[in-house]
């Protein structure tokens, strides 16, 4: 009665096959999709749905499917190689990244949601059921191997076995780490840390960490997690540079550093620079292509400045960077990330 719309292979016949830049221009002018700049749907990579919108610089990766009634995705998001993701409604905010082989799936019903936040990372071989609504905060990272489940059933509920449709929740700044099982009706608090091959059932207060089967909570605020002074941050992020210019040396850059102003040059000979500001009283001498990695918050005049002047950021006290950026904005911010550092875009 109801056409099941698991594997699309029509769609995938006329759409799946065609290049990039001719299945944009083709789901924008025979779909009616709303689709951004820059964005890059690789072969057999599809997106289905009746209301869609994708914003600038996402990627669709190879043999990939996002399918849906609803469908928006933030700018310079990513669904990694032989993902299926298939929801009523799908949102996932900017940044995020699904990697390969994730399922996202499930029996449908008129509820069903999918809401990935922004920042946020789901690794490889993850699964997902969203037959009831699955909301996932900003900045959280669910590891390989996880299983989300909103629904439990097999056997008969008229010989009185369980049957179990509960939606699941997952506040800011959550960390599953790999094999982590959630079942149906559990919230996870913001800034809560799950151990690994944990089963989570039930409310999970925030800032908490919470291990086992099932999942019983160990520490919690403000013993977790712990203060940082400002001292202590200084010298993690000096730590964490030279981290990084050692991994850029061992990839063949040479690094001139003059003070505050760093140079990396590749060994095609592309040189950027980088304006290291530590304290309020260092200025923000920096020139077009540039990129200031501040210490301290900017403020939004000097944020308006380094926009109009063609200057990048990254922003660590207050948590933003530019939206765009030069090779080493992005490599710098893909580094940090390995920190758990991640900032929200300009704008």
């Amino acid at each position: 009665m109801i056409r099941k719309k698991r594997l699309p292979l029509g769609h995938l016949a006329l759409y799946g096959w065609l290049p990039s830049p001719i299945k944009v221009w083709a789901y924008r002018t025979f779909r009616g999709y709303r689709i951004g700049k820059g964005v890059k749907l690789a072969f057999g990579g599809v997106i289905i749905g009746e209301q869609v919108e994708i914003a600038d610089g996402v990627e669709i990766g190879l043999l990939a499917m996002v399918m849906g009634r609803s469908i928006r995705i933030g700018r310079f998001s990513s669904v990694g190689t032989m993902s299926y993701v298939a929801c009523e409604r799908i949102q996932i905010g900017e940044d995020a990244r699904i990697r390969e082989q994730v399922f996202v799936g499930g029996p449908q019903l008129p509820e069903s949601a999918f809401t990935l936040g922004s920042r946020t990372i789901i690794l490889q071989l993850a699964s997902i059921n969203a037959t009831k609504p699955v909301t996932i905060g900003d900045d959280t990272g669910i590891g390989g191997h996880c299983l989300i489940f909103t629904h439990g059933a097999w056997l008969n509920a008229l010989d009185g076995y369980p049957v179990t449709y509960e939606p699941v929740t997952l506040g800011n700044s959550v960390w599953l780490p790999w094999r982590v099982f959630v079942m149906p009706g559990t919230t996870i608090g913001d800034g809560s840390v799950i151990g690994a091959n944990s089963l989570v059932q039930g409310t999970i207060p925030p800032r908490s960490l919470a291990v086992g089967s099932p999942a019983k909570v160990i520490r919690s605020a403000p013993d977790f997690p712990k203060a940082l002074s400002p001292e202590q941050r200084a010298e993690m992020v000096a730590e964490m540079l030279a981290e990084f210019e050692r991994y850029v040396s061992y990839e063949r850059t040479r690094i001139d550093v003059r003070g505050e102003l760093r140079s990396y040059t590749t060994d095609k000979g592309a040189t950027w620079r980088l304006l290291w500001r530590r304290s309020t009283a260092d200025a923000l001498a920096a020139t077009r292509g540039d990129t200031v990695l501040s210490e301290v918050p900017l403020n939004d005049g000097e944020r308006g400045t380094l926009r109009s002047a063609g200057v990048h950021w990254l922003d660590l006290a207050g948590r933003s960077r530019s939206v765009g950026g030069s090779p080493l904005t992005e490599e710098l911010a893909s580094f940090l990330a390995r920190y758990g550092i991640r900032l929200p875009r300009d704008g």
